[in-house]
């Protein structure tokens, strides 16, 4: 679970350290006074996107942590032991780091990491929802995923969508096979001549023939510079190997009198060593030097094949041996091509494993459908829509896909009588956003992450509705830890933390949070109800949601 929050210079947080509770956390504050520091300070530490704006005015840089807390055998753990991560202290740090410049650093307990490994470890700790989910319900796809997620269909979904590509796959190698027949014979003629007419090259390596011809061109100079540096060696009166001996001489007397003179003697010792074995080595070479002119003839004929054929095929020379070897597979491969026959009969069993698994999977698919609408009408009649009726509708699709063999489309009605039509065209914006928060809530109860974070999902909603929000949220904080921006006294009420945001006008302004006691509860909760004008009234009603909590909890 998430433990502790530490903004630095993030917007308008100064330096925030926050402690955060198991169970339902609320955070609320008057409009504007920076209720999404805390969940864009969160979201930075996960890997999201991020920009300049998040760098506190006049500073540099801005700071995040993110500490939490998880068990041995949790899927994040099994994530950081993978990395070589994990902590024995069963604690998980996630820093970030944002630049004025626009750059950002990333830290997993302490280690540099990427965006995308904060984003990986990320959707193991932490689902967020909006205001803005609502808009899901009406993308097409939802309903067949909003089943699959709360089923737990992802292995066969996976399973189908593995499958399709297998098929499409053997179906497009088929084609190939037949398009391939029309030209396969005339390919296979055009490359044999190809590599016929490159065969003899290809036996030869055209750096060492083009060495070779730039020795036998520069023979006579070769000789006459190798015979000047024979002479300067070893030939001449005055010759160097003999004046390093006359050298060592001299300084051999005087190296035991000087550490620094023993190792310029040994150094000499060295060198002299050295071109002894270089004057040999001439020497060997130039007695076995002789200028070929027939031979010099071969090469440049050689070279001039090499030449015409890089420009035939359009290379440079040393690449004409790549040629060759890719000629030689394509032509295997070639008269390796499979029959189109053999492969027509692989399209259909990939095809029939296909139908298979996409039948298994709408099967149970139409089985899950029923009883979760059903769930799904009886969570949301208790948000002031007595009576709502969900249920979904499979339509077969013309041409399966990836995706199954039907089109699965959620249909609600809000008034008795009335028949069921598609959610997007009947329901009205307040009936969205509350069966959007219902299904949130459910695919809550159903996800691996510990961490549930709603922001301003009650939005549309009031009074007694609010209030039932509040207990569905307090009754899923039970299982997961919830972190929730409000606007809802009643959401509020219904809390086991409440975190107030206040806007302080220093210079820049600042936000900062409170933990808030029993006594500031109701003294904020009044707020929410009553406006800026906090009375008796107002103050009493707060004692009376504050009192439902308890009631609901004993």
């Amino acid at each position: 679970m998430l433990t502790h929050l530490t903004l630095i210079n993030f917007a308008l947080a100064e330096h925030l350290a926050i402690d955060i509770e198991q169970g339902f956390n609320v955070l609320t504050g008057e409009t504007g006074a920076g209720k999404s520091l805390l969940l864009d300070a969160l979201s930075a530490c996960l890997g999201e996107r991020t920009d300049t704006n998040y760098v506190r005015f006049g500073s540099d840089k801005a700071d995040v942590t993110a500490t939490f807390s998880y068990q041995p055998d949790s899927p994040e753990a099994l994530w950081l032991k993978e990395q070589e991560l994990d902590d024995e202290s069963g604690e998980l740090l996630l820093r970030r780091v944002i630049f004025a410049t626009g750059r950002s650093k990333a830290w997993i307990n302490g280690r540099p990491s990427s965006l995308a490994e904060l984003k990986e470890i990320g959707r193991l700790l932490v689902q967020l929802y909006s205001q803005h989910s609502q808009q899901q319900l009406l993308e097409p796809p939802y309903p067949k995923h909003w089943i699959d997620r709360y089923s737990n269909f992802y292995a066969p979904a996976q399973a189908v969508r593995d499958a399709y590509s297998k098929w499409q796959k053997d179906i497009r190698q088929h084609q190939a096979a037949l398009d391939a027949q029309a030209t396969r014979k005339q390919r296979i003629d055009t490359l044999e001549l190809q590599l016929e007419e490159l065969e003899p090259m290809v036996q030869m390596d055209y750096k060492d023939i083009e060495q070779e011809f730039d020795r036998l061109s520069h023979h006579e100079h070769i000789m006459q510079d190798c015979s000047y540096s024979l002479a300067a060696l070893d030939d001449a009166e005055q010759n160097i190997n003999q004046e390093i001996s006359s050298i060592l001489r001299r300084i051999e007397p005087h190296a035991g009198r000087s550490e620094q003179l023993a190792e310029i003697y040994a150094s000499m010792l060295n060198a002299q060593s050295e071109l002894e074995d270089a004057t040999a080595n001439l020497r060997q070479f130039m007695d076995r030097q002789s200028f070929d002119p027939e031979r010099m003839e071969e090469l440049n004929s050689q070279l001039e094949i090499f030449h015409r054929l890089a420009r035939k095929y359009r290379t440079q020379p040393e690449l004409l041996k790549t040629e060759y070897a890719a000629w030689q597979s394509e032509l295997q491969q070639l008269h390796e091509l499979e029959d189109p026959e053999t492969l027509a009969e692989q399209v259909e069993i990939s095809h029939q494993d296909f139908l298979a698994k996409a039948q298994h999977l709408d099967v149970i698919r139409r089985e899950a459908a029923a009883p979760l609408a059903k769930q799904l009408t009886e969570q949301v009649k208790q948000l002031a829509l007595p009576e709502a009726h969900f249920e979904f509708k499979f339509e077969p699709l013309d041409d399966a896909s990836s995706e199954g063999l039907s089109f699965i489309q959620l249909l609600f009605t809000a008034n008795k009588g009335i028949p069921a039509q598609p959610l997007a065209r009947v329901a009205s914006g307040g009936e969205l956003s509350r069966i959007a928060l219902v299904m949130q809530v459910m695919n809550a109860e159903k996800t691996d992450a510990e961490v549930i974070v709603f922001d301003e999902i009650d939005v549309g909603i009031s009074g007694g509705t609010a209030e039932i929000v509040g207990r569905l949220l307090a009754g899923l904080a039970q299982h997961v830890q919830i972190l929730c921006i409000t606007h809802q006294a009643q959401v509020a009420a219904q809390s086991d933390q409440h975190l107030l945001v206040k806007k302080q006008q220093t210079d820049p302004a600042s936000s900062t949070i409170y933990e808030l006691g029993e006594d500031g509860r109701i003294q904020e909760l009044a707020r929410m109800t009553g406006g800026v004008e906090i009375n008796e009234t107002t103050l009493q009603h707060a004692k009376q949601l504050r009192q439902l909590k308890f009631q609901h909890s004993s």
